[in-house]
């Protein structure tokens, strides 16, 4: 999903559900992580949201960026029952998912193809598709697949193998690193043994 796409998706989502989707899209969190977060488990100092159980069975800790983490104070400031670490960090009418999204993927394509753009790209995006938006959008900005594979917690690097070719510029920026940057080291010219000592 691009920007564009994204912010037309928003656009058709009621207010009370935008920030679902703008949090998982730069967190990778799944649905089900999302709807069962808890305050208890958002560390707003450390900027880390801890997922006590992933898909996986296993706990994980999700590093959030500025604009994820600026949107959890907005909401923060706005919760009914501060006082409780298990009030719900996203409360959700839906319990699925699937209950609104694909109407509102649909008013956004709508909203495209009537500015004359292609909305193809979101047939059949679902919200799990977020997770591919996540995945895509840190391989375009240059991050590492072992990365990607840590922070969206695939099991296997296989899982996040499907991305590679969305930077293909990575492989000719590795190859241009076994070339020494130039400094006084390599700037210094070669003697010519023929003339070495010769005043």
């Amino acid at each position: 999903m691009t920007n564009e796409e994204e912010s037309a998706v928003l656009d058709a989502l009621p207010a009370e559900l935008r920030l679902l989707l703008t949090v998982s899209v730069h967190t990778g969190l799944r649905w089900s992580e999302q709807t069962r977060l808890r305050w208890a488990d958002v560390d707003m100092l450390a900027g880390v949201i801890t997922v006590r159980q992933s898909k996986n069975g296993h706990a994980r800790r999700v590093p959030t960026n500025s604009l994820v983490r600026s949107k959890l104070v907005d909401l923060a400031s706005g919760r009914r029952n501060p006082n409780s670490a298990q009030e719900a960090v996203f409360p959700c009418p839906h319990r699925q998912a699937d209950k609104f999204f694909p109407k509102a993927v649909q008013r956004a394509q709508e909203t495209l193809r009537e500015a004359g753009k292609d909305a193809s790209r979101l047939d059949g995006y679902t919200w799990h598709c977020n997770r591919h938006t996540f995945a895509s959008r840190l391989v375009m900005a240059g991050v590492d697949i072992r990365t990607v594979q840590e922070l969206g917690c695939w099991r296997t690097l296989s899982q996040v193998q499907r991305y590679s070719h969305l930077a293909p510029e990575h492989l000719d920026t590795a190859v241009e690193r076994l070339i020494a940057p130039a400094g006084p080291e390599s700037s210094r010219k070669t003697e010519d043994p023929t003339t070495a000592g010769v005043s």
